[in-house]
């Protein structure tokens, strides 16, 4: 009996004009996206170090998540603004 198999190879090499290469894009945003996108992580930011701080009602654990929220959101608009 003839069976197909199932793993056949092609010696046939592909196009270089077939290969998709992902581009990196050149988007810049204007400065009122940046400014307002930067002040907005910004805020939150110093919203949540206010809220971690010693005398802010509630626990331990979550004056240290709200700190560790805090400075992330303080460096993510650090790069929102560099980007």
């Amino acid at each position: 009996m003839n069976t197909p198999e199932s793993n056949t190879t092609s010696s046939a090499a592909p196009d270089s004009g077939s290969i998709f290469v992902p581009q990196l894009s050149s988007h810049n945003d204007c400065i009122t996206c940046r400014v307002i996108g930067s002040g907005a992580f910004a805020a939150t930011g110093i919203y949540a170090l206010r809220m971690a701080r010693p005398s802010a009602p509630g626990s331990i654990v979550g004056k240290r998540i709200m700190g560790g929220l805090g400075v992330c959101f303080l460096v993510a608009s650090a790069l929102r603004w560099r980007m």
